[in-house]
């Protein structure tokens, strides 16, 4: 009987030690939901700021493209927590005075011709459906909007464009048009100048941009060429890149030039970042009357809008 007691004594000594020693964790823990502690998602990854420099050397019909992406990226924003799009707008001469002294960007919206390929990273775009005939995304950009020219009876005229496109009267980019009509100056009827145009808008990342922000730089460009997103663009009076979002509203003339660019011709973005200064000087010379300054700007424009 004394025996049977102290046993039972023993047990409940360790018993009671067993709890004093686990007690605070169990404490701690009884408030926890079993549940929610294995299905809270993971809290993701913060990336921080990425800075996008938007390169202006031409402009769209009406608007500002920088405000329409500083738009965009917000809407981005709230959309991806711990990532945030910087964009800024910047002319080429304060472009390339920032990368004299070293202030990059990690990634860039920049037409035809203003970059070279060597400051750019290689990168796979993949747009979500098929870009309009003539446009290509390259190793190291990918085409976000497009705009264009026009012809009229007189005016002054667009050198390269007008001879790439065989035009006969002077050729005016879309936004010096529009400007001319805000102004209510007599300006005539403008027509589709031609297929060619110089004035494809890219998205390319920074060869220094560090992985983990390179993979959000490509799911912006995602976002930009998103059906959405390219049904905005008429607000600028540019073309979208995609082949099934045709120019839902605007401007008649914008309707019917969008129709008219069943495709496109364009120029290599980086292959005329070489030739531009060398195709604008032979374009001048050709519509005075050159006739060598002729053939050699459309062997030079063979070479930038080749394979």
């Amino acid at each position: 009987m004394r025996k049977g007691l102290l046993l039972r004594a023993a047990v409940a000594l360790l018993i009671l030690a067993f709890l004093v020693r686990v007690g605070p964790t169990v404490g701690a823990a009884a408030g926890d939901s079993f549940y929610v502690q294995n299905r809270l998602p993971a809290a993701p990854d913060y990336v921080g700021t990425i800075n996008l420099y938007h390169i202006v050397t031409h402009r769209t019909y009406q608007g500002s493209v920088t405000a329409f992406l500083q738009e965009r990226a917000e809407a981005f924003n709230k959309r991806h927590f711990g990532v945030r799009i910087a964009v800024e707008g910047m002319g080429e001469q304060d472009f390339l005075e920032r990368l004299s002294y070293g202030r990059r960007a990690d990634m860039y919206s920049f037409f035809s011709g203003a970059l070279y390929e060597e400051l750019l990273q290689a990168a796979t775009f993949a747009p979500d459906a098929p870009l309009r005939p003539g446009l290509v995304v390259t190793s190291y950009a990918a085409p976000w909007f497009f705009s264009g020219y026009v012809q009229v009876s007189e005016g002054e005229t667009s050198p390269v464009a007008a001879l790439a496109n065989g035009a006969a009267g002077a050729v005016l980019d879309l936004r010096a048009w529009g400007d001319i009509q805000r102004a209510g100056e007599a300006g005539g009827e403008a027509e589709f100048a031609g297929s060619f145009t110089d004035q494809v808008c890219y998205l390319g990342v920074d060869r220094n941009t560090p992985p983990e922000k390179a993979e959000w730089c490509l799911k912006f460009y995602d976002f930009l060429v998103s059906e959405p997103v390219q049904r905005m663009l008429p607000a600028l009076g540019a073309f979208s890149v995609r082949s099934d979002t045709p120019c839902p509203y605007g401007d008649g003339l914008l309707v019917k030039l969008d129709r008219s660019y069943e495709a496109v011709t364009v120029p290599d973005p980086f292959r005329y970042h070489v030739h531009r200064a060398k195709l604008l000087e032979e374009a001048e010379a050709a519509l005075k009357g050159d006739e060598a300054a002729k053939n050699n700007f459309f062997q030079r424009l063979a070479i930038v809008i080749g394979p």
